[in-house]
């Protein structure tokens, strides 16, 4: 399924005779960005001769992955939590996809730990996730794919504690690599189901970018399922349209139409055992016109 990110050609051992490029595997994870010399050469360790990525910090690699009831938080916002069930963000796209996207494989677009690829996996669909952060992108295969039986949870700023893993491994069909969002990896039109998280919110002036690069990965008649919560940059306008309206129209420009949307859905996030963040979220699925 990968493609060199520079050609979108062919790779042969992880080798583009177009770009004069081999890719990298590091611990079973391709390295499939512009500069991979660069990269690993930025992301190494701090000491050593062997390129390997550095563990710079320890994101939570559970609670992504964990309904808000489950998260721990006390008074009336757990109550509040426990009311939420399992309908996040992530739960409400995947609804999507079971009612519009055909059979086939699926990609989850900036992964980071992976919560939509873990869902994907499970629906019984080849799934390929991917992000540009190695950190994240090992974690998250190592919490998934039986690569460790505990983890790391942050307590505060300067806090860890460790806890079992609470998932089975998933032994196949989720395959991970570090790849940038504007330059993905794959052919144009390789994937019936494909999901932007986060991604839109997190990728600042490239937002454009990486929108259409995403959507030029959707098959004919696929979907594209997205939520946002619209935290993008921009200048401040009395005359900007609704972001809503704007995603829609940018949709439409780019071959897609949007066949289901639910606005203002919360997203939980557990920071630390203290600190939760609560966001509304803007779901939605486009189709690709065939």
């Amino acid at each position: 399924m990968f493609v060199c990110p520079r050609t979108r050609g062919p790779l042969r051992e992880w080798r583009s005779a177009q770009a004069g490029i081999t890719y990298p595997v590091v611990g079973d994870i391709p390295v499939l960005v512009d500069d991979p010399r660069a990269f690993l050469i930025t992301h190494r360790k701090a000491f050593g001769g062997a390129p390997d990525i550095r563990v710079t910090q320890s994101p939570d690699p559970i609670t992504p992955h964990l309904p808000p009831s489950l998260l721990g938080a006390p008074g009336g916002l757990g109550q509040w939590f426990a009311t939420l069930g399992d309908a996040g963000p992530d739960a409400v796209c995947v609804g999507f996809a079971q009612r519009h996207a055909p059979p086939g494989f699926a990609l989850d677009v900036g992964c980071g730990m992976a919560p939509m690829g873990r869902r994907m996996v499970a629906l019984g669909r080849t799934t390929y996730a991917f992000d540009v952060n190695p950190d994240v992108v090992m974690l998250a295969r190592a919490t998934l794919c039986g690569g460790s039986t505990t983890a790391l949870l942050p307590t505060h700023k300067v806090g860890l504690k460790k806890v079992k893993i609470p998932f089975t491994p998933i032994p196949s069909g989720l395959n991970f690599a570090i790849a940038d969002a504007a330059r993905p990896p794959f052919a144009a039109g390789s994937f019936p189901w494909v999901h932007l998280g986060d991604v839109l919110d997190s990728c600042a002036e490239s937002v454009g970018e990486v929108l259409v690069a995403s959507t030029e990965l959707v098959a004919p008649n696929g979907i594209l399922t997205f939520h946002t919560g619209f935290n993008v940059r921009g200048t401040p306008s009395e005359t900007k349209p609704n972001p809503e309206d704007e995603l829609a129209e940018a949709l439409g420009a780019i071959g897609f139409e949007l066949v289901e949307a639910v606005d203002r859905v919360p997203h939980v996030v557990r920071e630390y055992d203290r600190s939760f963040r609560v966001r509304f979220m803007y779901c939605g699925a486009a189709r690709r016109r065939a």
